[in-house]
């Protein structure tokens, strides 16, 4: 494997300086930055594609939602989950009701009081969404009393009607019903579904208005110009509950997916920050005390579609083991980038997340190391499966717009080659790819994902219940993930996890886990103050010296 090795990261050198763009550059170190000091710029690598915060699921849309939006709880720097518009709570000793008191005195922009009503429809708007939406309402829909009954309800009005689930008896206070307990709660409250709405401005079923500036908000900025493909600026919210402790009153999310593109604009003093940079040019660039490498809890893996709408041969798990053996990790990580962004995954939920007695990754692979390299045994399978040199394997690989994930794509595709798989990668705009994984539209596709609260939410991503149309469609698993769902013992639970994991990736090859990443970023050195809530930057109490 040494000469292939050698030979994958030439080919990842000549495709750095083919698409570089004048990437050399801009590695040469940075200045104070773009604008006054009353303003930060900040590039992202992606189309903005809704900033409704009940049907969001992608970064970049967060980077802004995590400005403009608050819930009854948030994480802080430590991922501890703190107390944000809810003052207070109780859970009753069967962990079935959870009671909140919001906080005394807060307010939209517009001036208008902020109540337990708003709780109640953004939920219950969010779930009216359906199945359309199974993928953010997951979590609302498997433990709200009712909530999956308006899921499979087309008609359901969520101005008028209401669930069980829920009460608001006053503005001040909100109860939920579960209807099974959940450990984690309260971290769950931290996602987007959960945050407040109103049925003035947020349509129950149109999220434009999310795109068109001027809407209230309750969090510490408000959206005020917005175009998707190209930037998004908000500005400092007076009304926010703790608006004497936001410092910067102007921040613009410019969408760059041009990874040299942002190196560059960062050089020549036109952005503050660009969050998606190569680590070749992190570990090339200049000025080091530039480089910001937030180490995320992460995955990137390959989604294989077994579903209904999948190929047949995906519907062989002797095929899909194949595909998964014929990838040498190690090589792939090295050809890619340094170990300080890259490291192997040997499963799929990354490291970073509790477990049983530690880290929930670690003490996986303690006991085994899922999906090994192993190319003879891969072409074994497939000759098993009728697959040769007179018939081989064709497969389609799809992946969005970023060197990156380009890169992964034809490393990927050489190493199934080296096993006698055909691969044709396609390459589709990132506004739209993860809507086509929603639908089924794939065969192979990159995939990735962060989570910083339980296991089970990396898990639960390939339940039936979580999937619009579904690519793993497995009653055992789905069952498997229920049943840990319902237990409390904490070993316990994290021990039915660890199995839940070893038959999505080692048993069945649903998923081919492949590194954990960090995306590095280059921030200005007159900066100071970015704080991280949870996987998401903050930037709202940075100062530009």
């Amino acid at each position: 494997m040494k000469k292939l090795r050698v030979f994958l990261c030439a080919a990842m050198l000549l495709l750095s300086s083919a698409c570089s763009g004048g990437g050399g550059d801009a590695a040469t170190g940075g200045n104070t930055g773009s604008g006054s000091a009353d303003q930060l710029t900040v590039a992202t690598g992606g189309q903005i594609t809704t900033l409704d915060p009940g049907l969001s699921t992608e970064t970049v849309n967060n980077y802004i939602l995590r400005h403009t939006t608050v819930g009854l709880f948030k994480q802080n720097e430590d991922k501890e989950i703190v107390n944000d518009l809810c003052e207070t709570y109780e859970v009753s000793e069967d962990g079935l009701t959870y009671t909140f008191h919001l906080r005394e005195g807060v307010v939209w922009s517009d001036g208008q009081p902020l109540t337990s009503g708003d709780f109640e429809y953004a939920i219950l708007r969010n779930l009216s969404y359906g199945a359309d939406n199974a993928w953010a309402v997951y979590y609302p829909s498997e433990y709200l009393v009712g909530a999956a009954e308006i899921v499979a309800d087309d008609t359901f009005d969520p101005v008028n009607g209401s669930i069980e689930g829920i009460e608001t008896p006053d503005d001040q206070t909100l109860i939920l019903h579960l209807v099974k307990p959940c450990a984690w709660f309260p971290q769950m409250l931290t996602n987007n579904v959960w945050k407040p709405l109103r049925a003035d401005f947020a349509t129950q079923h149109d999220s434009l208005w999310s795109l068109e500036a001027g809407y209230p908000s309750v969090g510490p900025y408000v959206l005020t110009e917005v175009n998707e493909n190209e930037k998004a600026v908000i500005v400092k919210n007076d009304s926010y509950y703790e608006a004497d402790t936001i410092t910067m009153p102007q921040i613009t999310f410019m969408v760059m997916t041009d990874t040299d593109a942002q190196a560059l604009a960062f050089r020549n003093g036109e952005i503050d920050i660009a969050l998606s940079i190569t680590p070749t040019l992190a570990e090339s660039y200049d000025d080091q005390d530039a480089i910001w490498n937030q180490q995320d809890v992460s995955n990137y893996f390959i989604a294989l579609n077994s579903g209904s709408t999948g190929p047949d041969y995906l519907k062989d798990v002797n095929v899909r083991r194949a595909l998964a053996l014929a990838i040498d990790k190690e090589a792939l990580v090295n050809a890619v980038g340094s170990s300080d962004y890259y490291k192997v995954l040997n499963g799929y939920i990354p490291e970073g997340l509790t477990g049983a007695d530690g880290d929930f990754r670690q003490e996986a692979d303690a006991q085994e190391k899922y999906l090994e390299y192993d190319l003879e045994e891969a072409k074994s399978l497939l000759a098993a499966a009728g697959y040769d040199e007179s018939n081989p394997l064709h497969i389609t690989y799809k992946y969005s717009q970023t060197q990156l994930h380009s890169d992964v794509a034809q490393i990927l595709q050489q190493m199934w080659a080296e096993a006698g798989i055909d691969c044709e990668l396609v390459v589709v705009e990132s506004g739209v790819f993860y809507n086509q994984l929603d639908q089924g539209d794939f065969e192979l596709a990159r995939y990735g994902y962060s989570a910083g609260d339980d296991p089970s939410q990396y898990l639960n991503l390939w339940t039936t219940g979580q999937q619009i149309v579904a690519a793993v469609d497995d009653p055992v698993y789905d069952q498997m993930i229920d049943d840990a769902s319902y237990i409390v013992d904490h070993t316990e639970y994290m021990n039915a996890l660890h199995a839940a994991e070893r038959y999505l990736v080692e048993e069945m090859v649903y998923v081919i886990p492949l590194f954990n990443y960090n995306t590095p970023s280059l921030v200005q050195t007159s900066i100071s103050g970015i704080e991280m809530w949870g996987l998401n930057p903050f930037f709202g109490r940075v100062v530009k010296a």
